[in-house]
């Protein structure tokens, strides 16, 4: 859950900032925010209207950088704290009351936004003794998602552009067209039709029909929310079924990548389980609750691992990885992980394409709506 909350900050100043909880009381229970926070307000119906994370080149540079003390042997505290105060984006969260109960590098890239997933990997470094080899996987991690998105993220990017460009403008239009339109049908002389109509409609609506038009655009929103939610239930409609490839690559990607250190350093199947749940949400913290179900029923990771949630190459590779022999696992993970990573690169690209097309034929229909419904008509009253 996504909380405003009103908090009152060491130099004394209060001010609203968003935090997530799975509930108010486990937000109370943040160490330092017992007496700092003055209100909180849950955000309704799940919803998220924002983040405090950092964007993922700002969390690079940032591991890489306590990577650089962890391996220098530096003190951390020290280093953490110089490396904040001389960095823009960090600076403000000195003044977190939070900070005062920091004690290890986890605490402190957890309070200054960064992943989840990369807070799980340190902080197994840091029980499991292998900080060192932790944080430079950490590193290699985000580089690697920042490739990724790189790859993936332009042509969809470009799709959404459009597709919101189109949309908005077919609103917008049709509000400062729709009375010249109206105008249109109602002269005998000028013929109208279906486009000009449409305009029309979409104006009343928007004008004369307001709170049907909101009740629209909020069941829209709770459709889409739900849509994303459960993707698999609708992987026969057309372009779901490569969103839900997608979302399954990604999601087993960084389920790997979360217990792959845990497991090297030896932690059981329902601790790191647990672990991992804790740093995820929604759907991915459904998918791995629904496997901490299987291993409490004593089936092993890979027995539980289901088609709903998971990418088929992953389910196949995890069930190898359950027959291999100790000395083989480490490598399989390895290739399972790399294979992974081809699979996001191509599902990204093929639905990132979906998306521009969807967009492009948007933007194109805004265009036809205004050209058939408004000049066409006096265009051919003219002619005839």
């Amino acid at each position: 859950m996504q909380f405003v909350v009103k908090l009152r900050y060491l130099d004394g100043n209060t001010r609203l900032t968003l935090m997530e909880a799975e509930h108010q009381v486990a937000l109370l229970e943040q160490p330092g925010l017992d007496d700092a926070i003055e209100g909180s307000w849950e955000i309704p119906f799940g919803l998220k209207i924002g983040s405090n994370k950092l964007k993922p080149e700002e969390q690079l540079l940032l591991v890489a950088q306590v990577a650089t003390l962890v391996d220098s042997g530096a003190d951390i505290t020290q280093g953490i704290t110089e490396i904040a105060e001389s960095t823009p984006f960090l600076k403000k969260h000195m003044q977190d009351p939070r900070i005062e109960h920091a004690s290890r590098i986890s605490d402190y890239l957890e309070l200054f936004g960064v992943d989840g997933n990369v807070v799980l990997l340190v902080r197994s470094g840091e029980e499991s003794g292998r900080m060192s080899q932790a944080i430079n996987m950490a590193v290699k991690n985000i580089q690697q998602d920042i490739e990724l998105r790189k790859a993936t993220s332009a042509d969809l990017k470009l799709g959404l552009t459009y597709l919101i460009l189109g949309i908005t403008s077919i609103l917008l239009l049709s509000l400062i067209l729709g009375g010249p339109a109206q105008q249109i049908i109602d002269v005998p002389q000028l013929k109208e039709n279906n486009a000009t109509r449409l305009i029309v409609k979409l104006r009343a609506i928007q004008t004369d029909h307001t709170f049907l038009f909101l009740l629209v655009v909020g069941g829209a929103m709770a459709g889409i929310r739900y849509l994303w939610n459960n993707v698999s239930e609708f992987r026969g409609l057309w372009g779901v079924r490569q969103l839900d490839d997608l979302l399954k690559a990604r999601r087993s990607a960084n389920f790997l990548a979360a217990w792959m250190p845990l497991f090297a350093s030896g932690f059981s199947p329902d601790k790191s389980l647990k672990l991992i749940a804790k740093n995820n949400s929604g759907t991915n913290k459904l998918a791995v609750e629904s496997i901490m179900e299987g291993v409490e029923q004593g089936a092993t990771i890979p027995q539980s691992l289901l088609a709903q949630y998971w990418s088929p190459s992953f389910i196949i590779g995890m069930k190898a990885f359950d027959a291999a022999h100790d000395e083989a696992r480490h490598k399989l993970l390895v290739r399972i992980k790399g294979m992974l990573i081809t699979e996001i690169f191509v599902t990204g690209k093929r639905f990132s394409k979906l998306a521009l097309h969807i967009g492009m034929i948007s933007a194109v229909f805004t265009v036809f709506l205004i050209a058939a419904g408004f000049y066409a008509p006096m265009l051919l009253s003219r002619g005839g």
